[in-house]
């Protein structure tokens, strides 16, 4: 048992846990305990009608079915023994708020004792799982997880970090590269493992080819696969693509583009809508780029949804060049080793079209890339996975017990 000191208790805001006290006892990974309540947790959810507003919520609320849990432990089976670290502190992001659900998800499922940091900025997709886990912890079946699982929020505090760095089994670090580095500053326990998730940038690759010859019902699908890449988080997340890269010749790519972009548009202004706000913060950003990057060869946007930016040339600061509220960045290569020059371990994600997976190893191998850690086709850059930039999070999180 981790006792919490009176000074950094005060500092604390407990929305779940005690105030005094957190477990460090690990349990069996995949407990079934835990299975279940990460299943009621689902249904939960899932039969709130006002769900349906939150896709972020109910994209967690569908992970957790019990279908996909028996999918992820399907594909853990493993004759050892496996259990937890302890108790695993995650520092959750501000940009999706709905991680700190996953990252709990996570713990929990590799056997662990979990301390949830939310962020200071209030979400109503968070809160909308927050209230549906406090009122499950309440029932007398779940009676035995709530030791389990705190979550907590504080103002910025060196201190009250650094106690929980100090005591932690584990830590899952979601933030910025400062935000990585600051909590590496503060002292861990000598096994103490580590998990972070810094400042990553994401892409996607489209056959133009492809696109010229796709069927009307195929091309509506496009449209709906590139709204949920980018409008579901505004391309806040770090899996959200910010550079579109148009494979083929001049010809062709300009077919795919008047083919896509205009039906593109008309999809999204049939559901979807921007604040004020928004729509002004997207257009000082483009403003802005255009003027500060000498790649921009045009920006053109038929409504305020939905701005492209098209560049002659990738250039040094290429992942600077990012967007928000769906601004589309765009350039046209010959092919897909062309993207290579740009491909660093700052790259997450590669969302694509049009090709096949032979074609994406072999891009990989062949120019022996440091970055790119998920390959996904579109509409599904936001599929939360227990293997995420390139850790098995379960495993991470989790030791393993040989007896002989």
């Amino acid at each position: 048992m981790i006792h919490i000191p009176e000074d950094i208790q005060k500092k604390i805001s407990f929305l779940i846990g005690k105030s005094n006290q957190v477990s460090n006892a690990p349990v069996m990974v995949f407990d079934e305990s835990r299975t279940k309540f990460l299943s009621d947790l689902s249904r939960e959810l899932l039969s709130d009608p006002s769900i349906r507003q939150y896709p972020d919520a109910a994209t967690f609320a569908f992970w957790c079915r019990s279908s996909n849990l028996n999918k992820i432990i399907k594909n853990h089976r493993t004759s050892r023994l496996r259990v937890g670290l302890g108790m695993v502190y995650h520092n959750s992001p501000s940009n999706v708020p709905v991680n700190f659900a996953f990252s709990l998800a996570f713990g929990l499922l590799s056997g662990n004792t979990n301390v949830v940091r939310l962020s200071s900025k209030e979400s109503d997709s968070a809160l909308i799982i927050l209230n549906v886990i406090s009122e499950l912890l309440a029932t007398n079946k779940y009676s035995e997880i709530r030791q389990f699982i705190s979550i907590i929020r504080f103002d910025r505090d060196d201190e009250v970090n650094k106690f929980w760095m100090s005591v932690a089994d584990g830590r899952v670090i979601w933030g910025g590269d400062e935000t990585v580095s600051k909590m590496r500053s503060f002292q861990c326990k000598p096994r103490s493992r580590e998990i972070v998730f810094p400042d990553r940038f994401s892409l996607c690759v489209i056959n133009a080819n492809k696109i010229v010859k796709v069927s009307e019902s195929d091309l509506k699908n496009i449209c709906q696969n590139l709204f949920n890449d980018v409008y579901i988080m505004d391309q806040n997340a770090c899996t959200s693509p910010q550079l579109f890269n148009w494979v083929g010749n001049d010809s062709t790519i300009k077919k795919a583009k008047d083919r896509l972009w205009p039906e593109f548009s008309k999809y999204i202004r049939q559901i979807h809508s921007l604040e004020p706000i928004q729509y002004m913060n997207k257009y000082v950003d483009a403003c802005r780029n255009a003027l500060s990057n000498d790649n921009v060869k045009s920006v053109k946007h038929e409504n305020n949804l939905l701005f492209n930016i098209e560049l002659s040339h990738f250039n040094d600061k290429q992942q600077d060049q990012r967007g928000y509220f769906g601004t589309i960045h765009e350039i046209s290569i010959k092919n897909l080793n062309e993207l290579a020059a740009i491909i660093d371990d700052r790259c997450q994600t590669l969302t694509y079209f049009g090709f096949d997976n032979k074609e994406l190893k072999n891009f990989i191998v062949s120019n022996q890339l440091h970055g790119i850690d998920r390959i996904v086709p579109i509409g599904r850059s936001l599929d939360m996975d227990v293997i995420w930039d390139g850790y098995d999070i379960i495993n991470h999180l989790s030791r393993t017990i040989d007896i002989y």
